[in-house]
């Protein structure tokens, strides 16, 4: 199996595993939404990626894409062959109800304020806006 990125023509953009792709259809495996968004940094605006599942509540992990549907295709690069790798296997233990590590609410309350200082300084700080 390899891993692909698929463009789609409702303009969804997936990765995923590929079975096959000889037939008629794309046999896929594990497809997750490719999404980007703007992130605020320290050198100044970047673009991010997150992954999301794209079918969700599935009894299946497998699913045929109509090759008519598909604008085009390419091959992963290796770092996001590896991120994909990893959200796949989270993913699986998310259904499975096994969470290792999962963070608590206090702990994303700390993480969310960290990410507010770090990007609009110290509340008590004196710079004004």
């Amino acid at each position: 199996m390899t891993t692909k990125i698929l463009k789609l023509s409702s303009g969804e953009e997936i990765i995923c595993s590929v079975v096959n792709s000889e037939s008629q259809n794309f046999v896929v495996k594990s497809p997750m939404k490719l999404n980007s968004y703007p992130k605020a940094t320290r050198h100044g605006i970047e673009e991010a990626l997150s992954l999301q599942r794209w079918i969700h509540f599935a009894e299946t992990d497998t699913y045929d894409i109509p090759q008519s549907h598909v604008m085009a295709s390419a091959t992963a690069s290796l770092g996001l062959t590896r991120f994909y790798d990893y959200c796949v296997m989270k993913s699986k233990k998310e259904d499975g109800g096994v969470l290792e590590g999962r963070p608590t609410n206090e702990e994303l309350d700390d993480i969310m304020e960290d990410e507010w200082d770090e990007q609009f300084g110290e509340p008590d700080s004196k710079l004004i806006h």
